[in-house]
């Protein structure tokens, strides 16, 4: 068969291939990893304080209730005050404004406070690494960019990549198994990859492409450019009226009937300035939500322009769903859960087809052993601390991924140390099952708890299988 590139560029490719994904390839495992479970975030919140009421039925009463259950209790309004409404994957409310944020009651008062827990830990370290912003904002978004590299580089320097999508020889040597692996599910999963890697580098490097940009054309004025891109907010300057929500729903409901609500925005409450934000999904488009305003009194003024606007706006305000899936049902999440999983893998076998190549050992197996093992250990075990115990989840992750480190370099044998660590991670998942209704024995029979319990338990027997089949390989070597 006869190929595009030549040799000489295949094996260029190769080389760069390898080259860029050993620098990337740790971060990019933890990467995937995080962003896989990221994609089941809302979830995974309601999981961890499923004390929570929830509901779906709210009217202009409960947000009228709710804005001013907010300054009673803070003395003030936000600047901007957010009210998130109910959805399928999130039936309840919160409010929140100026880093203070409390669920709401069916009748709009404030319950439970908003807990930064584990799932928060897992977006920031999945956006930020946990590094100030800018610095891991730039970091991840670098990787989205290498991925595509990664990505483009593969497809050349493996030129019989496609014809070969459906040969997968498990068994044989662990270089042989490893590329296999590498190979199919990088076939089967490409468009997806390919657009993980290119939404994720738009997040991450949107934010240094604003600053030069304003720079070079805005006389640094970032706002300014924002808003071109965006759209700007409307000026204003009336007399401070009362807040009548329920009007502005019913004038939402009328004149924009498909549109579906997500969140209301209350801008410089109290304010001669003062507006109302009403964001709001549409059927059949990609677009995080259209941004409809009106006036405190319920006089609709226009919308954003996020639906209608510019293409290059409609694209950029469409990243968000498409990088995590949120634009349909659980199954999307579920599809897309799958994948993010294969590509975890990929990068995972990539490095591992480095070290059989390469031949021999030293501690960068110990160290990559534990990087692949001890980060689901790290994520599971500070799991348990932060849902069944309230202790800090982003400690225990750190302290976990530190002593699976030190596990592995003192044991200086990386079949062994993973044998360990997925032992201990399989016993972590039935242990955060169990604590999880131990602690919160009242909600033992609703069905997203049951829902978890039965996936970390899936999660468990998956690991234990992978560990089983580790042991008969090490009693046979």
């Amino acid at each position: 068969m006869k190929t595009i590139a030549s040799p000489a560029q295949i094996k260029a490719s190769l080389d760069a291939h390898s080259i860029i994904g050993l620098c990337a390839g740790g971060l990019l495992y933890l990467i995937c990893l995080t962003g896989t479970l990221a994609v089941f975030a809302d979830y995974f919140e309601r999981w961890e304080q499923p004390l929570v009421t929830e509901f779906t039925d709210y009217d202009g009463q409960t947000i009228t209730t709710a804005i001013e259950s907010y300054r009673q209790r803070t003395g003030q309004f936000a600047d901007s005050l957010h009210v998130v409404l109910p959805s399928e994957s999130q039936p309840r409310m919160h409010i929140s404004g100026d880093h203070k944020e409390w669920y709401l009651q069916a009748d709009g008062s404030l319950g439970e406070p908003v807990r930064e827990g584990w799932t928060h830990m897992l977006r920031e370290l999945h956006y930020y690494l946990h590094l100030p912003k800018t610095i891991g904002s730039l970091i991840t978004g670098t990787l989205g960019a290498l991925l595509v590299a990664l990505i483009i580089s593969g497809i050349v320097a493996h030129p019989r990549i496609f014809k070969d999508a459906f040969s997968l020889r498990l068994g044989g040597t662990r270089r042989l198994e490893q590329a296999d692996i590498h190979n199919r599910l990088s076939v089967w999963g490409l468009p997806f990859h390919l657009m993980m890697g290119i939404t994720g580098a738009f997040f991450g490097l949107v934010g240094p492409l604003i600053f030069v940009s304003a720079a070079a054309f805005y006389a640094s004025d970032r706002h300014a450019l924002i808003d071109d891109i965006y759209g700007a907010d409307p000026v204003l300057d009336a007399p401070v009226v009362a807040l009548d929500i329920a009007r502005i729903l019913d004038t939402q409901k009328q004149r924009f009937p498909q549109a579906q609500p997500i969140f209301i925005v209350a801008q410089k409450l109290g304010t001669a300035q003062q507006f109302i934000e009403i964001g709001a999904t549409l059927p059949g488009r990609l677009i995080y939500a259209e941004m409809y305003r009106y006036s405190v009194d319920g006089q609709y003024i226009d919308t954003q322009g996020l639906a209608d606007g510019p293409l290059g706006r409609q694209a950029l305000y469409s990243v968000y769903r498409l990088h995590f899936g949120q634009f349909g049902s659980l199954w999307v999440c579920a599809v897309y859960g799958v994948l993010g999983l294969a590509l975890t893998i990929i990068s995972a076998s990539g490095i591992n087809i480095w070290l059989a190549r390469r031949g021999g050992r030293n501690w960068i197996n110990d160290i990559w052993t534990a990087t692949v093992w001890g980060i689901p250990l790290a994520l599971s075990l500070s799991a348990f601390a932060s849902v069944v115990l309230s202790l800090p989840a982003l400690s225990s992750f750190s302290a976990t991924s530190i002593i699976a480190v030190l596990f592995c370099l003192w044991r200086k044998n990386e079949q062994l140390s993973a044998f360990h660590l997925q032992g201990a991670l399989s016993l972590s998942l039935l242990v955060l099952s169990a604590g999880f209704f131990i602690r919160f024995p009242d909600v033992i029979a609703r069905p997203l708890g049951l829902s978890m319990a039965a996936v970390f338990t899936c999660l468990a027997i998956g690991v234990f299988l992978v560990m089983r089949a580790r042991s008969n390989t090490l009693s046979r070597s």
